[in-house]
């Protein structure tokens, strides 16, 4: 098809980043997909397009001159929602809750256009005006963030890994609304780290790898033989029967019922699937467990051997816990280089910003080469790729070795070959030091072999 953009430098540059073997490369009109492993800088050659067309060096032409351009991440989140908020958690309390917005509140001068009725029913999001837009869920902000985008009605629009937080069925909805758009000729540009994504009816597909265009993709996964040796564990686990446990379970929000009646018993060594569609409650239960969520106290609910409100801190809870979710992500912030932040998941949450020692700097070496990003150890967080971002969190949570590893959709974002990867080092971990895991995902596929129990919400 006719190419809608052209690359006619050697290099392509947005900030620090340079993209080689460019020149003679192209995007065709229609639904074309970007590939290639995390850190290959896909979302460099999306700011490239968006943004980069007249600087840097670049040298790029559209088929029109002056064509529209927008990106969307999931960081792209605080663009809309005129709310500043500092910590993952504290989208939760209910004091913060007061001046949040709701979706109808946000939105309300397009709700009843053609645009915003037509991709509301195609993404399933009819039902979400009424909520407040901190208690959607990561797949529901996904495809707002998609609706949003396209009321600018841009021409080209650039997705970074839009599939994932989503369910198998809002995926295909995705999908055939993106295909709807390209009839009407608006050009959609994907940019995927698995190549398992790419649409069957994709118009092109360029394939990036190390920062260089390159014909043949590398991004499948293979074998992984590299031996997974654990650093020595930071703490002992404490003696317990039941991890966690939560009966009669109930979570509500302005009026709505998110679930009722749940009962859920996970005994000390055993690992979970948590599934479930997009809005069902998981990630809402699972700030229950970990402490962040204050509806807890009105709940039933064990930990550690130990009712939740019976004296425990909270701090006792989450130095047993590692854990990670989306939200974490989107919110963190740290002045420590990578190899910090992996050093203080080794120490408890109170003693973490206290100088660290040779032997806790010697771990968090240890823990990077088991990962397989060393060559991140004093990288800053903020100029990392989404994915890469992933893999660092990850590591910071399996760092102290917890009784209990609780993973929201811990390889949303990450290429084949690092899934493989970071599935192995749960599966030792586990293993080891006889943890319990609940692992939250929408790719049953994906899941580490350790995984032998399912847990399932439906949609109240």
């Amino acid at each position: 098809m006719q190419p809608i953009v052209q690359f006619q430098s050697s290099s392509l540059c947005f900030g620090p980043v340079r993209l080689l073997n460019a020149s003679g490369r192209s995007l065709p009109a229609g639904l074309s997909a970007v590939v290639g492993p995390n850190g290959s800088g896909k979302t460099t050659l999306g700011r490239v397009i968006e943004r980069g067309r007249y600087g840097f060096g670049n040298r790029l032409s559209f088929a029109r001159e002056g064509m529209t351009v927008k990106m969307l991440t999931f960081t792209d989140i605080h663009s809309f929602t005129g709310v500043d908020v500092l910590r993952y958690d504290q989208r939760l309390e209910s004091s913060e809750n007061e001046y949040v917005p709701t979706v109808g509140e946000i939105f309300a001068r397009v709700i009843g256009s053609p645009l915003w009725i037509e991709m509301t029913s195609r993404l399933n999001l009819a039902g979400a005006v009424e909520k407040k837009i901190n208690f959607l869920s990561s797949g529901e902000l996904r495809k707002l963030l998609i609706i949003n985008a396209l009321l600018s009605t841009p021409e080209i629009l650039v997705l970074d890994n839009p599939f994932i937080g989503l369910d198998a069925p809002s995926r295909v909805e995705l999908l055939a609304a993106l295909r709807a758009l390209r009839e009407r000729g608006q050009h959609i540009v994907l940019l995927l780290s698995d190549p398992d994504e790419i649409p069957s009816d994709a118009d092109g597909v360029l394939y990036l790898d190390g920062c260089r265009f390159v014909d043949d993709p590398s991004g499948r996964a293979e074998e992984d033989t590299t031996t997974v040796t654990l650093p020595t564990p930071a703490y002992d686990i404490p003696p317990h029967e039941v991890t966690f446990s939560i009966t009669g379970g109930h979570a509500r929000y302005g009026g709505h019922s998110v679930f009722e009646g749940m009962d859920w018993r996970v005994g000390r060594g055993e690992r979970w699937m948590l599934t479930g569609p997009n809005g069902s409650g998981k990630s809402l239960l699972l700030s229950m467990v970990c402490g962040d969520n204050p509806q807890a106290y009105a709940n039933d609910i064990v930990l550690f051997d130990r009712r939740r409100g019976s004296g425990e801190s909270i701090w006792d809870i989450k130095n047993n816990i590692g854990y990670t979710c989306p939200e974490m992500q989107l919110y963190f912030r740290s002045p420590r280089p990578v190899k910090g932040i992996i050093a203080e998941g080794m120490r408890s949450v109170l003693e973490r910003f206290t100088p660290f020692t040779d032997s806790e700097q010697a771990d968090a070496e240890a823990w990077l080469e088991c990962m397989g990003i060393s060559h991140l150890a004093d990288r800053d967080f903020a100029t990392l790729s989404s994915g890469e971002q992933k893999v660092v969190l990850l590591a910071r949570a399996f760092a102290r070795q917890p009784a209990l590893l609780v993973l929201d959709e811990p390889f949303q974002g990450l290429d084949p070959k690092v899934k493989l990867r970071m599935s192995r080092i749960i599966d030792a971990l586990v293993s080891s030091r006889n943890s319990s895991l609940i692992f939250v995902t929408h790719y049953p596929e994906e899941l580490p072999s350790c995984v032998t129990r399912r847990k399932s919400f439906q949609k109240h």
